[in-house]
Formats: structure tokens, C-alpha cells, sequence
């Protein structure tokens, strides 16, 4: 089990008792899936020249490829995999996982909100096509997002900016 702000382990009577038919946010399926489609995007990293790779990297990981390349973000996305099916161990999550997800996540909302209904339904069928507020889930689900801020930003902050 990942650990996050919340849990994104919804119990299985919160998925099957529903009565209403609303659109059901899972922030577990949501991880899961963008976690297991990137199993295919670093296998194809891994195929292509490491000049190509690091171009590549940059645009689908923008803040994350700034400390890692090919095979460190791929060992972070099967690290991140291996844990989130494991519901009797829990890992806890430093800023390098995050900004991770961060932008594997952004990724997937971006894809999706420019993705027709009929496409979206299929890959989240239980979200039934409305829009996914990421800020929202960035806020319910991630400690912070001090990880996104510019290094000589950062530098200049105070000591109580800074927590």
C-alpha cells in the first residue's frame, strides 16, 4: 500500500453498495492504471537511442527527468507498482516518488480532458466521463507539492516558507 494524505484504497462496499449513479472518483484505479501504462512507455525508451530517450523523458516527465533518467524513474515506477498491490505493507512515499506521480499523473489528466466522451468512459468507466479536478486530487492526496518549485525560488525563501 502506498501511503498517502488519505487513502486512495476505497472499500469495496463504498464500490458496490452505490445507489446513486454519480461519477465515482478511485484514485486507486487512477494510480494503478497510470502506473501499469508506464511499463510500455519505459520499454519503449529503452528501445530507442539514449539521446531520443532523454528528449522523450523530458517532455512526459518534466520535473521528475530533472533528477533521473531512464532507469531511475523506471526503477520508481516499479518500485511505485510494486507497492501499491501489496495491501499488507505499507511504503511510505519520499519527494522523488511524488514528483514522480506528479507527472505521470499529470499526464494521464491532460490526455484525458482532451480525449472524447466515448474515450473517456472506456478508460475510466467509473468516473463516466466528467472531468477529473487534478488540483483537487492534489490537495485530498499529496502531502505537498513542494517538489515543483523552481531551485532558486526555493533558495530564497524563508526558513517558515519553506514547511
Amino acid at each position: 500500500m502506498l501511503w498517502f494524505k488519505e487513502s486512495i484504497y476505497l472499500s469495496s462496499t463504498e464500490l458496490l453498495d452505490r445507489e446513486d449513479l454519480e461519477p465515482l472518483f478511485d484514485p486507486y484505479n487512477f494510480i494503478m492504471q497510470a502506473l501499469v501504462a508506464d511499463r510500455e512507455v519505459f520499454h519503449g525508451l529503452k528501445q530507442i537511442d539514449p539521446g531520443e530517450a532523454v528528449e522523450r523523458l523530458a517532455t512526459l516527465f518534466p520535473h521528475a527527468s530533472r533528477f533521473g533518467g531512464v532507469d531511475t524513474l523506471n526503477s520508481i515506477s516499479k518500485k511505485l507498482l510494486e507497492a501499491i498491490v501489496q495491501p499488507n505493507i505499507w511504503y511510505k512515499m519520499n519527494a522523488y516518488h511524488y514528483c514522480y506521480l506528479y507527472d505521470n499523473l499529470a499526464g494521464v489528466v491532460e490526455e484525458y480532458s482532451y480525449s472524447d466522451l466515448e474515450q473517456r468512459i472506456r478508460s475510466y468507466p467509473e468516473i463516466m466521463g466528467a472531468d477529473i479536478d487534478f488540483n483537487e486530487f492534489l490537495n485530498k492526496y499529496f502531502f505537498n507539492t513542494a517538489f515543483l518549485i523552481n531551485l532558486e525560488r526555493y533558495n530564497e525563501m524563508g526558513r517558515q516558507d519553506k514547511l
